[in-house]
């Protein structure tokens, strides 16, 4: 019996999401731009406020004018340099309550840099637990060598790597990869990074988007099981 998945263009389709805000309260002379730098990918806003009912610097995570978590900014921005530095120096953090409720978001026009950091999102997920499989499809294969690093230290983990494209080129031999050759247009079209949360459907994770114009992708992440588990199910019609 042949087993239809549902097309990589359709996953985006059918994605909506809340706009959601980052609330730096109370920062004093704390350095914040680490978490500009985090939350850019996320596509997420980020103010600075001074919150006198809050004498601790926080940060809250908000959406519809309401907060939905809050954490210390001191376990903010320890996450966000793991984050920053993970994949060249080898650093490893716990999730803090507004990453960890920070599930899911649309974007639009992100060009090739900005992919390249939302991928991490979903890279550190999975460097950071360390075990399960991360599906990575960057249009061509030469595209790994804007973050050999990145894919050097996964490939050194337990964590199964797999990566989809054209065969512009080989990925570096040294790296121990599972690579899956192809050319076909659902291919050519979309950039993901998916991560299976090793059978933990509060670790799964989904970078998912399509190139609508040169150097312009739009699409989502989201931490939502059933969403991961339907494009990690169409890879193997890809290539």
């Amino acid at each position: 019996m042949k087993v239809t998945t549902e097309s990589l263009a359709d996953c985006i389709d059918r994605i909506e999401t809340d706009r959601k805000t980052i609330r730096v309260c109370n920062p004093d002379d704390a350095d914040v731009s680490v978490l500009e730098s985090f939350f850019d990918p996320h596509d997420v806003d980020v103010e600075i406020v001074d919150a006198p009912g809050r004498p601790a610097p926080v940060v809250d995570l908000r959406a519809d004018g309401r907060r939905i978590a809050s954490s210390p900014l001191d376990d903010v921005r320890r996450y966000a340099r793991a984050w920053e530095e993970s994949m060249t120096v080898g650093l490893r953090a716990d999730r803090p309550a507004v990453v960890t409720e920070l599930t899911d978001n649309y974007f639009e026009s992100y060009d090739k840099q900005r992919m390249i950091m939302a991928s991490r999102i979903v890279e550190f997920r999975a460097w950071n637990i360390g075990s399960g499989e991360l599906h990575a499809g960057f249009q061509q294969l030469s595209k790994l060598d804007h973050q050999p690093e990145v894919y050097r230290n996964l490939a050194s983990s337990a964590v199964d790597t797999h990566v989809y494209g054209e065969p512009d080129r080989e990925p570096l031999p040294e790296l121990e990869l599972t690579v899956h050759e192809g050319d076909g247009e659902e291919l050519r079209r979309h950039w993901w990074v998916a991560y299976d949360g090793n059978g933990d459907d509060e670790e799964k994770i989904v970078l998912l988007a399509q190139e609508r114009g040169p150097d312009r992708f739009y699409g989502f992440w989201t931490e939502r099981p059933a969403v991961v588990d339907d494009v990690i199910a169409r890879m193997e019609h890809l290539a």
